[in-house]
């Protein structure tokens, strides 16, 4: 080796040496691309954090910051320097945090004694939200069917669920505001309208005072034009998408009255889901209505959405007399029932769209016994449906010649297969926990890099370096590829491989390259005279089986010949690791020698050769 190139290989280890030296007591680790890992000392670092942890503290641990790579001595300084410097600065951050936690374990305290009493509330919210998860996947079935059966008799022509549930309220804390009339006294106004005892209004009057005794309500008058109100309260079964409904005021106001007379009688039913009996004294009577709905603080309730039921609408031909009832001036929208007599007209009204729907014999579809009960199978054949719009349900009933009549406002609508729509339960809201001091504190470690070296070696068959020098034609010509070693801690390797272009000229003994290189699979493409290193699965067991310690990289081989004289090999090598970091080598290259060549020259011209040339007798 010639003096000056060992001189420049002792100044260049000098250099990794003098970078290594001052930081020989710290923990590295190899990284493919930018060399060793250095990780400096942080042990006061983690003294401070395990005490703030004992004290309490949570301290979160954030990925390792990367403070780049040095190239120098002078440069590993200065980040080892920065290091340190930021290590001290997360020290006084943590243990200020420390000092807050006794301000924190006072407001814990009150704080626990909240988060039990969540705790609770949320445990009954789970079994509620469970209830109502199995309920909107049977609400969502029933919505299917009722779109697949709305042209099918007895079902909604549209499809729409309840929101309304105000079937019964029979404790229900009613008052009206107007006169209301005793037994006897209430029949006795009748009697003064002119209606003796033995006429069909008396009696059919009669027959309410009793509903009025038997079923509780109250007997008022309603006047022409002047509104009647009732108000009920405490109500205890009735909601409107899942909130209580505490208060429904009702207002009901005679419009129309053929009659003749000033007022009719009618009773207001302590339930209001019953509502009113009423008498058209033979005539055509109207009623307007109003209901408003409350909760539980006095407000109003917006009803959009909620299904009334306009039920039991008679209507029959009696001899030429209309005797029909009906609803109108619904501030909704109606839904017809499919195959339902009741119609909505081009005027609003609803009512039978034939003339009479209560006797085959007359016309109708069935008999009124088999649809006007509430446990008759076709109830849905005398009803239309309301699909309220806003605060304040507004809709006119009205009768014809029926003597007496029952008008019921409530939610049980006739139609099939109406789902009440499930009202999803609200979460309790947890309290709002303390803050803990060490929320905003947390800590890290560092990381830099000095570079780390591949080198490729050339040898002949004594393993004697020949880089840079000449060798003998057809002699054996060794490349050795070094890695460093991964050193502890290193990533796991799932894939290690040397690649090598070998030059032109260069035979290689591709058996005696494997039989060098037993840790790796090789493989060697003659057309493009790229071979290759493979770590067998072995190697790679080997080298991640202890990550605690240095692992080896065993150096590939490579063994030929060089077959051409005058010819510069020059050769380098690059190493891949886990498919993503390549390091390539310095080249390395040897020579073979020009074959010698012997001219001849004439004694006359020294300078013109006449080898292989005849030459004259006596010719010098």
């Amino acid at each position: 080796m010639k003096k000056r190139e060992i001189i420049k290989k002792i100044v260049s280890m000098l250099m990794i040496f003098a970078l290594v030296v001052p930081i020989a007591s710290q923990a590295y680790a190899a990284d493919p691309t930018r060399g060793v890992e250095v990780n400096a000392d942080h042990s006061k670092l983690d003294q401070a954090v395990q005490e703030a942890k004992d004290s309490g503290v949570d301290v979160p641990q954030e990925p390792t910051q990367d403070k780049g790579t040095a190239s120098s001595n002078s440069e590993a300084d200065a980040k080892l320097a920065e290091v340190k410097a930021d290590y001290e600065n997360q020290i006084q951050k943590i243990k200020a945090a420390k000092l807050d936690m006794d301000n924190y374990n006072a407001k814990k305290k009150e704080y626990d004694k909240l988060k039990k009493k969540y705790d609770e509330e949320l445990a009954k919210y789970k079994i509620a939200k469970k209830k109502y998860d199995k309920e909107l996947e049977e609400y969502n079935k029933a919505m299917e069917e009722l779109e697949k059966k709305k042209k099918q008799d007895g079902y909604l022509s549209e499809a729409h669920p309840q929101l309304l549930t105000f079937k019964s309220e029979p404790q229900a804390y009613s008052s009206v505001r107007g006169k209301v009339y005793q037994s006897s006294e209430w029949l006795k106004e009748l009697e003064y309208m002119g209606f003796s005892k033995d006429s069909d209004i008396y009696k059919a009057v009669k027959r309410h005072d009793g509903y009025a005794n038997d079923e509780g309500a109250w007997r008022v008058y309603l006047e022409q034009g002047k509104p009647l109100k009732i108000i009920y309260s405490h109500l205890k079964n009735s909601t409107y998408n899942g909130k209580k409904i505490f208060k429904v005021e009702f207002t009901f106001t005679l419009k129309k009255n053929t009659s003749g007379k000033k007022r009719i009688p009618a009773i207001l039913y302590y339930d209001p889901t019953t509502t009113i009996n009423y008498s058209d004294l033979g005539a055509n009577v109207e009623i307007d209505m109003e209901a408003t709905f409350y909760d539980e603080d006095g407000k109003k309730i917006d009803m959009t959405g909620s299904l009334i039921s306009f039920a039991s609408l008679n209507r029959d031909n009696d001899n030429g007399v209309d005797r029909s009832e009906y609803v109108q001036g619904f501030n909704g929208r109606l839904i017809k029932i499919t195959g339902s007599s009741i119609q909505e007209r081009y005027d609003g009204r609803a009512i039978s769209s034939i003339p009479s729907n209560e006797y085959k014999s007359h016309g109708s579809r069935y008999d009124y016994r088999e649809w006007d009960t509430d446990t008759a199978p076709h109830k849905w054949y005398g009803a239309i449906v309301g699909r309220a719009e806003g605060e304040t349900v507004r809709v006119t009933f009205g009768a014809m010649n029926r003597k007496a009549i029952w008008f019921a406002f409530n939610s049980d609508i006739k139609s099939y297969g109406v789902p009440i729509k499930p009202v999803e339960p609200t979460p309790p809201t947890a309290p709002e926990e303390p803050q803990k001091p060490e929320t905003n504190v947390s800590y890290h470690y560092d990381v830099f890099y000095v570079k780390s070296q591949v080198e490729k070696k050339v040898t002949n068959a004594n393993n004697q370096d020949i880089n840079n020098k000449v060798v003998d034609t057809g002699s054996v010509v060794n490349f050795e590829l070094k890695a460093s070693d991964f050193p502890k801690h290193h990533e796991e390797i799932k894939s290690l491989v040397f690649t090598d272009t070998l030059p032109e000229y260069y035979k290689l003994d591709l058996e005696g390259t494997r039989a060098n290189s037993p840790d790796y699979d090789v493989e060697y493409t003659e057309g493009t005279r790229l071979l290759k290193f493979t770590a067998k699965a072995s190697l790679l067991e080997k080298i991640n089986k202890d990550l605690t310690k240095d692992a080896k990289v065993p150096s590939p081989k490579i063994t030929g010949k060089v077959t051409k004289e005058g010819t510069k090999y020059e050769n380098k090598f690059k190493i891949s690791i886990n498919n993503n970091y390549d390091v390539e080598s310095d080249p390395v290259r040897v020579f073979t020698p020009t074959k010698p060549v012997k001219n001849v020259f004439d004694s006359q011209n020294d300078q013109v050769s006449i080898d292989g040339q005849i030459v004259k007798a006596g010719q010098e």
